[in-house]
C-alpha cells in the first residue's frame, strides 16, 4: 500500500512539472496552460552566409528553428547581432537598438497557450517571443542585459516592452494587448 501511495504521489508531482502555468475557464470547460519552447541558437541555427579572411567587415546570418508559422534568422555584422523575424514573407519591425548589441545568450523563448475542452480538442495559440540584447552604454564601460518581448500575431507582430526580468518578460507576453510600444 505505501509502494502505491508513493507511485501515485510521484506521477502527480510529476504531471505538474509538465503542465506549466494553468488557468482554468470553468464557465466553459476549457484549460489553458501557459509554456514555452526554446530556439537553441548553438545546436537550432543552420549558417546562410558569414564572414571569411577577405571580408572588409564582419557578418553574419542565420537561419533557426522556429514556430508557428514565422521565419526566426539571428543577423548582423560590425558588433551587433540580433535576431529578425518575419510571418507569412514579411519582415516584422522588432526595433533592434542602434547601440553596440550582441546575444549573450543562446535562447529564444518562444511563449505560447495550450488550450484543452472538457473533450478533450486541444488548440495552441502563440503570444509572444523574448530574447536577451548585450547593449553598450553610453560610457562605454559596462553592457547592460535587456530581454525584449514581441507580441506574436501573424504579420502583425511587434515589440510590446523591455525588461530585465524573465518573470516580467513572461507577463508582457501573456498580458499584451494589440498595439505596439
Amino acid at each position: 500500500m505505501k509502494t502505491l501511495f508513493v507511485l501515485f504521489t510521484t506521477t502527480l508531482i510529476s504531471l505538474n512539472v509538465f503542465a506549466g502555468t494553468g488557468d482554468v475557464d470553468s464557465s466553459q470547460g476549457i484549460q489553458s496552460v501557459r509554456k514555452s519552447l526554446y530556439t537553441d541558437l548553438s545546436k537550432d541555427c543552420v549558417q546562410i552566409s558569414s564572414s571569411t579572411d577577405q571580408a572588409p567587415i564582419d557578418f553574419y546570418e542565420g537561419e533557426c528553428k522556429a514556430f508557428g508559422g514565422y521565419r526566426l534568422t539571428i543577423e548582423g555584422g560590425d558588433l551587433r547581432y540580433h535576431p529578425s523575424l518575419s510571418f507569412g514573407g514579411k519582415k516584422i519591425d522588432i526595433e533592434t537598438p542602434g547601440s553596440f548589441h550582441d546575444m549573450p545568450s543562446n535562447k529564444i523563448e518562444w511563449v505560447y497557450k495550450h488550450s484543452v475542452d472538457k473533450e478533450g480538442s486541444g488548440k495552441l495559440q502563440w503570444v509572444g517571443l523574448i530574447y536577451r540584447l548585450s547593449q553598450a552604454t553610453e560610457d562605454g564601460e559596462k553592457d547592460t542585459q535587456v530581454l525584449y518581448v514581441v507580441r506574436l500575431d501573424g504579420a502583425k507582430s511587434c515589440l510590446v516592452g523591455t525588461t530585465q526580468s524573465n518573470v516580467q518578460a513572461r507577463e508582457l507576453a501573456y498580458n499584451s494587448k494589440p498595439g505596439c510600444k
